[in-house]
């Protein structure tokens, strides 16, 4: 069975009661962006959401946030995942330190900007980690790819219960916008609505 849609190119196969073999595809995802999703936006002395200049990333991932001071305080982004299903990811500003999330964002709605300690700015980006369709029944990746080369060794599968959102994969290359990724992992996701996950 192979569905295909703007996201992902899903493949099954080998159906066997509930566990399933999962081969997922990325067509030359982004690399990492700094400021991808809200370009440098000055803090003021009130809470700011945030609901236009915001792009969403290519795929479903994992977002980051920065800053150019000693920003602190908590920054919430609101979204959908790769299933339509509005997520919230709530990452802590860390100064100059750039900080992941935990989230993969197929699209992004709003962002809750904290107050300024002083003159700070705060911008928003995407990191290397794409989002799986379905919930991995563990973290074992039996095969990854590179364009048309096998990738070893490094790739990670983070995987959630329940959340598909905080489902994983980061790569064992990173992403740079001209290369395929493809990752195939195994799983008994009876809640994946298979190709259903477009708007």
């Amino acid at each position: 069975m192979i569905v295909k849609n703007k996201y992902a190119t899903y493949v099954g196969h080998k159906f066997l009661g509930k566990f399933h073999t999962v081969v997922q595809k990325w067509t030359a995802p982004d690399a990492p962006s700094a400021n991808g999703v809200l370009a440098s936006t000055l803090l003021t002395t009130a809470v700011q959401t945030i609901t236009s200049g915001i792009t969403s990333p290519d795929f479903p991932r994992t977002l980051a946030i920065d800053s150019d001071g000693a920003a602190t305080g908590n920054v919430v982004i609101t979204g959908k995942n790769i299933r339509g299903e509005v997520v919230t990811d709530t990452i802590a500003l860390n100064g100059t330190n750039a900080v992941e999330g935990v989230v993969a964002f197929k699209s992004v709605t709003s962002i809750q900007l904290p107050v300024k300690a002083a003159a700070e700015s705060v911008w928003v980006g995407w990191g290397d980690k794409l989002g799986l369709q379905e919930i991995p029944y563990s973290t074992t990746v039996i095969e990854e790819c590179t364009g048309n080369a096998n990738d070893t060794g490094g790739a990670v599968l983070t995987r959630d219960s329940d959340e598909v959102e905080k489902c994983l994969y980061d790569p064992t290359t990173q992403c740079n916008a001209s290369a395929n990724k493809l990752v195939v992992y195994v799983s008994e996701d009876t809640d994946a609505k298979i190709g259903s996950y477009t708007e």
